[in-house]
């Protein structure tokens, strides 16, 4: 019977995928460790052949998405299709440190009332070949994730393993943010949900960052909606002033209409002079040019 489940999201990354899988078995419990294979409609002939040999010559669960959809839609098509409580994420280009699987587990069991673990990890620089460790100790109190600490320096891994409980709650990723954020919006709705993060002192996972990783996509103006989609997460260490200027400073240069005009409906005495000013030369610009 399997105790824990690992869900690797695949597009593509037939090398990276193979040093994934052999990180699986330096723990004690890989025999008991569910393994499942997302692929999101690769179209590499040898990333495909190679999940074929998988799906036939492992107990691996290989699933094909219907659709190039990104990572949300395959991190839920992983989470559906788990048969344990206990999910640990991991990207293809990614590993696990020597016997990270066998802590989380423990981790999980003998501290049965929190939902995630957050743990420190290896980040190593594909381009550069450096690779250090990030202390995850800073975001915590007493052993717990402090949502308040969270949200001024956000090291929280996005692959951090959680309870399947926990992604049914909220749920699961959001295919509005599925090439940019996801990460970020899917652990903002967990933690303000109310479930419980443990912090585990040692590292868990090695996150292989490179310009053309997974987690690489990323989009300015979706950084703008998690704000306004997350206010209340973000007023926990900004005033709703601030919050405000930030949000119409990040929209003010695309000169969106609708959303300029909304945004100064909603907080213009909330903004800064320079900023009113660019809001009523902005507005005054469109009646005069018919827009």
């Amino acid at each position: 019977m399997y105790k824990l489940s690992v869900i690797i999201c695949v597009f593509n990354e037939e090398m990276c995928l193979i040093e994934a899988l052999r990180s699986l078995y330096h723990n004690d419990i890989y025999k008991q460790t569910e393994v499942i294979i997302i692929d999101d409609c690769s179209t590499n002939p040898v990333t495909l052949r190679l999940l074929q040999l998988l799906a036939k010559h492992t107990k691996y669960n290989v699933i094909y998405s219907q659709q190039n959809l990104g990572l949300s839609n395959s991190r839920n098509i992983g989470f559906a299709n788990a048969t344990t409580p206990y999910i640990l994420p991991l990207d293809a280009d990614d590993i696990f440190p020597e016997h990270a699987i066998d802590d989380i587990y423990t981790a999980f069991t003998q501290n049965p009332g929190f939902d995630f673990i957050v743990g420190n990890y290896y980040l190593n620089d594909v381009q550069t070949g450096q690779t250090g460790v990030v202390d995850c100790s800073g975001i915590t109190t007493a052993g717990t994730v402090d949502i308040k600490k969270l949200g001024i320096d956000w090291k929280l891994l996005g692959t951090s393993p959680c309870k399947k409980a926990a992604w049914e709650k909220v749920g699961g990723y959001n295919l509005k943010y599925s090439y940019s954020v996801q990460d970020v919006d899917f652990w903002i709705r967990v933690i303000t949900s109310g479930n419980q993060g443990f912090y585990l002192s040692k590292p868990i996972y090695t996150w292989n960052k490179s310009a053309t990783g997974m987690n690489m996509s990323f989009n300015r103006l979706d950084m703008v909606k998690l704000m306004e989609d997350h206010r209340e997460f973000y007023l926990l260490n900004n005033t709703a002033a601030n919050l405000d200027n930030r949000i119409f400073e990040a929209y003010y240069p695309y000169k969106q209409k609708s959303v300029l005009l909304l945004l100064g409906k909603k907080s213009f005495w909330r903004l800064r002079p320079v900023n009113k000013l660019r809001l009523i030369r902005f507005y005054a610009t469109t009646i005069f040019n018919g827009a």
